[in-house]
């Protein structure tokens, strides 16, 4: 196993995702730029595809995933990595992983 390069975060956010032939929600438990952590009842196969709704906390918009992947599961928990963002989503998820970075915008 590789080590990560990038930063995770620990967070608490409502999901719901849909997949070729399932569908639920569940909770991201953790997040980095590259995939997350989802927590739930629904069982995704290994290499399954998805595509994610995040509501994170505040004002913010929902962030859109449009694909990702399950690369790993254990119990009710399971492993993605994003692939495809929808508009803007990428930027905004980058902009909650760096929050210093966002205000030295003019």
């Amino acid at each position: 196993m590789q080590p990560r390069t990038r930063p995770r975060i620990e967070v608490d956010y409502p999901v719901t995702f849909t997949g070729d032939q399932l569908s639920g929600n569940g909770t991201l438990t953790n997040l980095t730029i590259a995939g997350a952590e989802i927590q739930s009842q629904v069982d995704f196969p290994i290499d399954g595809r998805l595509s994610l709704l995040v509501q994170a906390t505040g004002a913010r918009p929902p962030i859109v995933i449009t694909l990702a992947v399950v690369r790993w599961k254990r119990g009710d928990r399971f492993g993605l990595e994003f692939v495809r963002f929808d508009g803007h989503s990428k930027q905004q998820l980058e902009d909650m992983l760096n929050p210093h970075d966002s205000s030295s915008s003019a």
